[in-house]
Formats: structure tokens, sequence, C-alpha cells
């Protein structure tokens, strides 16, 4: 499909032609924390662009001071998580022509090695096309956040990060083949391109990471996680999101239904629409009702209603969400 995926390269290749890709918005301590830690391992900023969903709490003069090496892009407005991503990808593309994308969460930090052992599965098998770290949680020492991930049960209407919440004592190792969901994988830059990138249909947030590693599943191709590779992830802030209220589980439900259209069985579609979704469903209900977040079956039904039309059509990327067609200012 691609040469990145088709043949294999050397190590040093692939480290050499790896760049960081790191989107924020009003978050410039972690994004500082963050660089902080890419420099303290060992690796050059100047292969890290850092694309500003339109911040206004100083990430700009931060970024440019601090980090003159870094190519740095002010957007004036939030385009989204999946739409930011790909504008980021574009500016790397353009500005330092990777061979590989290392998709990084800016509230994340990096570990001494983790770039070397996140490049190795590249240099040692043809499909290869993706890499994910271990991540583990930032001010939970020795507690996971995912150690491979994600398992999905499209019949349950359920999805969780591998290891969530257990304690690291070595039970996930073992590098093996996974489901990566964004957060910090590496992926062939060739491969990112021809697949589309990320699908503006997700923003302004939530699954547009799972959707692409199904895409590239799909289409044949490797990912592995890799648990030498180790980063930290501050989850405070994104758990802090669930109680977002109506809005929130309205995006939410309806990610999760153009995800079950797209990449869902038969067999795994009418299991959940005869139980296991509704079961769902009405779990994320009780549980938010229990916050006194009544506004919740407001969510659920605004997003289940939301997807005639546009979200039910066949093929797994709208035209709109295409990377070549995306603008970097």
């Amino acid at each position: 499909m691609n040469e990145a995926a088709g043949s294999s390269a050397s190590l040093q290749d692939v480290q050499a032609g790896a760049a960081f890709v790191i989107l924020t918005w009003n978050q410039r301590e972690s994004t500082r924390r963050c660089l902080e830690s890419i420099a303290g391992a060992g690796y050059s900023l100047a292969r890290v662009v850092v694309w500003d969903n339109g911040s206004s709490d100083g990430t700009d003069r931060m970024v440019l001071a601090d980090f003159p090496a870094v190519t740095y892009h002010h957007h004036p407005t939030n385009q989204g998580v999946a739409s930011g991503r790909n504008s980021a990808a574009l500016l790397a593309m353009r500005a330092l022509a990777p061979t590989h994308l290392l998709f990084l969460d800016n509230d994340m930090v990096v570990t001494e090695g983790f770039l070397e052992a996140l490049c190795e599965p590249f240099a040692t098998e043809p499909r290869q096309a993706q890499a994910v770290a271990k991540i583990r949680l930032l001010g939970a020492p020795g507690h996971l956040h995912s150690a491979g991930g994600q398992s999905v049960s499209f019949a349950l209407g359920i999805k969780r990060g591998t290891g969530y919440g257990e304690r690291d004592t070595g039970q996930y190792d073992r590098r093996r083949e996974c489901l990566p969901s964004g957060g910090a994988t590496l992926v062939a830059a060739d491969v990112f391109m021809q697949l589309d990138g990320f699908d503006a249909q997700f923003d302004p947030f939530g699954m547009e990471d799972l959707d692409f590693s199904l895409r590239v599943r799909r289409a044949g191709l490797q990912a592995t996680y890799v648990p030498e590779a180790v980063v930290y992830h501050d989850y405070r802030r994104k758990t802090a999101e669930r109680d977002g209220g109506a809005s929130w589980i309205a995006t939410r439900t309806r990610h999760w239904m153009v995800l079950l259209h797209r990449h869902a069985s038969v067999a795994e579609r009418v299991a959940f629409f005869l139980g296991g979704g509704l079961v769902g469903l009405a779990r994320v209900l009780v549980m938010q009702l229990s916050r006194g977040n009544p506004a919740a079956l407001r969510g659920l039904a605004t997003g289940v209603t939301s997807l005639a039309g546009e979200s039910l059509r066949p093929g797994p990327v709208q035209e709109h969400s295409r990377v070549a067609g995306l603008e970097t200012d």
C-alpha cells in the first residue's frame, strides 16, 4: 500500500525521520511540561510541531520565547481535535518532511528512550503502520492509563483503555498487535496521508484516533503495543470533562454510533440494538443521573437522533476531512 508499510527501514532512519506532532488549546503549563520532557529526554525540539487551536492563555508567547526551535502555529480558531491534528500533521510534512509522525497529547510527559522503542517495530515489520506506548497515569504512581490502546466491544457498546486504572506490575510487558487510540502513537507518515488522516466528522473531540486505527486494521496493516516506550498522562482534566452535560453526552453518543456503522459486523450491530447497546446507554444514563445531571437524557436522545443523513452515509471518511485539502493558515 505504501513504502513505509511495504518495506523495512533501519532503526536509525526511522528515528531520524520521526516528528513530534502536538495539539494544544489553552493549556500553557501542560504544553510547557510536555516540551520540557521531550528536551529532557534528549530529543531535538527542532523535530517538534505544536499546533495551537486558538489559545488565549499566552501559550503562543511561552512557546516562542522558551522553545524557539519548535515549529509553532497559532490558529485563529479552535478547529477541533481531528482537524487540528490533521493540520498539525500537514504542517509537519511541509516543514520537516518526516517519514513518521508521533502524535503526542500535550498533557503527557515522555521518558528517555521511549521514541527509540516505538521506532523498533518499523525496522523489522514490513506491514508496520502504527506503534503505541505504554501510558501511565501522571500523579498516580505505578498505575496505567492504557497498555496497548483500546479494547472494543461493539456488541456491548463498550470501549476501554487496556489496563486502565490497574497497577502496573508487568502484566502488560509483552509486545503485541493492538488497536491504538492516540495519546502517544507513532504512525508511518505515508499511511496517514493515504488514509486521509483523522476524520473531521469526529470534531470537536472524541474517537477520531480509534476510527483511524480501525481503518489501518482494515487496510491489512499492523499496529504494535511497545511496553518499553513509557509516557505519563495527566488525565485529571479529561476525567472532569465527563460531567459536561448534554452536549458532551450527545457528541460521545453520536460518535460511537458512527463507529458502529462503519466498523461493526452485521452480527455486532444486531447484538448492539437487541440489548447490549441499550444496556450501555442505560448505564451511562444512570451514572449521570446519579451525579445530578438530568441533561444526560437529552444528550443521549440528541446523539442518537443526529445520525440521520450524513452520519449514516457509507464510506469511512467524508470528503471535507481529507488531509490534502486542509490549510495551515
